[in-house]
């Protein structure tokens, strides 16, 4: 097999996957789905999920800047076949907030500074729709929600569309938490400051009608930081146990013995696809985000992550627990401790780890102040928990 495709492992540029040939499970389906859906979205997974490679994927395919790449990006693919009428029809902007320096003392500068840089590089992408008046207006306001509404307000007026996408929202806020405590958090979430500012903007253009913003898609793995910093979440709707969805992100099996049958047959993966699969089934699936739904799912980033270390090895990896997961762990001792004391999620973490079942009710929004209450069941660290339960057994992460 001449030209074989490289496995994306940590790839997260859709656009480079389809550029340097590497293996890509075609999930474009899914975009269909999408916009059956409300404008306005939130959805959160667990770490690793492949939801950062979603939303990079969601701007090459709505950017109306790459109207031209469309057929290269997407000619292989369910949406490259049947596209929706939405393609390449909107002015993007992307918020990334794990490139925000989690430091409690200057985590508001750095955040304005960073929103600063993508109101730069949207009105440098995008210059040819602004008049050079209306770039001088937007910069005269030094306050980012002040240049946000600006443009959002403009856009409405040029009946422009913009699709804003925020991923990882509360990527330094859990680890502001999980570091600095609940009363750092608090302050971050609660007090005046540019974050909370930016979520009240938000909330405000997803209930006015003609804002500018058309559609909205917010990432993340908790909903915690979206309750505190909006009072209560209610800007768009939570999608993240929609049954429509549940295999958006991560592998199916059928999509698992495709991966493993083209390196098979490639002849780069010596191992059996049968055996693989068997030993993949114990370690990364049973991942399910719907009670309707009929599929679990496998951890993509830990199949690819097999696939990667399987090549090289030309046997099973050493480890199989991708090591870059371990970050969470920080974030498991933080639900089942106050104060470095035990508290009763202990207890149902410790159920899920040893029965490897059990009955609760799930609760998908819940600020900071609930969460160490014992009615509350976290579903995606347990779910991480019944994933890896023999790793953190043995390495008595607690």
């Amino acid at each position: 097999m001449q030209n074989i495709k490289k496995i994306p492992y940590v790839e997260a540029d859709y656009g480079k996957i389809k550029r340097k040939n590497m293996f890509y499970i075609d999930k474009t389906r899914f975009i269909h789905e999408l916009e059956n859906l409300p404008n306005y979205l939130f959805l959160i997974r667990p770490r690793r999920f492949g939801k950062s490679l979603w939303v990079n994927l969601l701007q090459y395919y709505y950017d109306i800047n790459m109207k031209d790449k469309f057929e290269e990006l997407f000619k292989d693919t369910y949406i490259g076949q049947h596209p929706t009428s939405d393609k390449n029809s909107f002015l993007t902007i992307a918020f990334n907030f794990s490139m925000i320096k989690p430091s409690k003392k200057t985590v508001q500068t750095y955040f304005e500074r960073y929103i600063q840089r993508v109101i730069e590089d949207f009105l440098e992408r995008y210059h040819s729709y602004f008049s050079k008046d209306e770039i001088l207006k937007i910069n005269t306001f030094s306050l980012i929600e002040d240049k946000l509404q600006e443009i959002f307000f403009i856009c409405s007026r040029k009946m422009l569309e913009v699709y804003l996408f925020i991923d990882e929202y509360d990527n330094f806020t859990n680890t502001i938490l999980t570091t600095s405590g609940t009363e750092a958090y608090i302050e971050l979430t609660h007090g005046e400051g540019q974050f909370k500012h930016f979520f009240n903007l938000l909330k405000g253009l997803t209930s006015m009608p003609n804002s500018g913003l058309s559609k909205l898609f917010i990432t993340g793995v908790s909903p915690v930081t979206m309750d505190d910093v909006t009072s209560g979440f209610n800007i768009g709707t939570n999608i993240s146990l929609d049954g429509t969805i549940n295999e958006f992100m991560g592998f199916t099996e059928t999509e698992v013995r495709t991966l493993l049958n083209y390196y098979n047959k490639a002849g780069l993966l010596t191992l059996d696809t049968e055996y693989c699969l068997d030993l993949m089934k114990k370690w990364y699936n049973n991942y399910s985000f719907s009670s309707d739904a009929n599929t679990q799912l496998f951890n993509s980033d830990m199949i690819l992550f097999f696939c990667q270390k399987a090549i090289i090895r030309k046997t099973i990896p050493e480890k199989l627990i991708d090591q870059n997961i371990k970050i969470d762990y920080k974030k498991l001792r933080y639900l089942v401790t106050i104060d470095n004391q035990l508290n009763g999620n202990f207890n149902r973490l410790k159920s899920i780890t040893f029965d490897q079942e059990i009955l609760s009710d799930i609760e998908d929004s819940f600020p900071v102040a609930e969460l160490t209450k014992q009615k509350i069941l976290y579903l995606y660290y347990t779910i991480l928990v019944c994933s890896l339960y023999k790793v953190k057994v043995e390495e008595n992460i607690f």
